[in-house]
């Protein structure tokens, strides 16, 4: 077999394909079976991801909402306690859900009881979360609770009390004198 440079040079340009028609094919056949991983790799990548952030199956295949409960297991999903006003709690709360990337403060409502609704977007497909966030007086402290639904689907796969608690951990890291509206 001929080299590819004496064929060229011998104007047996035909036949000089042939000697590079191995190479060719296991080149074409490597790039097809990287393609196949790839594509076979983001499904179950995506699956992994969604199986990671599940906490439970049992309440997130079927469930799209979520609120804070006094007897709650989790500490974050309890209703938290402040001292402070409800119109202290309003600005610190409302304050808060504008740090959040992609959340918003969609309404604020004072009477008695102040409730502030917020919305979250996702980042690939941009579902919306409704937040509702109660602060009521009370001795000796004031409670804010927490809800959060999903407007699309029947089940969150754990979005939504994911969504309670950020809130609740940003809420409670706040420095105690902001609740009492002191500078």
């Amino acid at each position: 077999m001929e080299s590819y440079e004496a064929a060229w040079a011998t104007g047996r340009r035909r036949n000089s394909l042939a000697v590079f028609a191995p190479l060719i094919e296991m080149k074409l056949r490597k790039m097809i079976w990287i393609a196949v991983a790839v594509v076979g790799a983001v499904p179950l990548l995506f699956v992994l991801a969604v199986v990671m952030t599940v906490d439970d199956w049992s309440r997130d295949l079927s469930t799209n909402v979520a609120e804070t409960q006094v007897k709650a297991a989790d500490p974050l999903l309890r209703p938290l306690l402040v001292k402070g006003t409800v119109d202290c709690a309003s600005n610190v709360v409302q304050e808060q859900i504008a740090s959040i990337p992609r959340w918003n403060v969609e309404s604020a409502d004072a009477g008695v009881e102040t409730v502030i609704h917020a919305t979250r977007k996702t980042p690939l497909w941009g579902f919306v979360d409704d937040i509702r966030v109660t602060i009521t007086p009370g001795e000796p402290a004031t409670s804010i609770a927490v809800y959060s639904k999903s407007r699309l689907g029947k089940g969150d796969l754990g979005q939504n009390p994911r969504n309670i608690k950020e809130l609740m951990r940003r809420l409670q890291a706040v420095d105690e004198q902001a609740w009492k509206c002191e500078e």
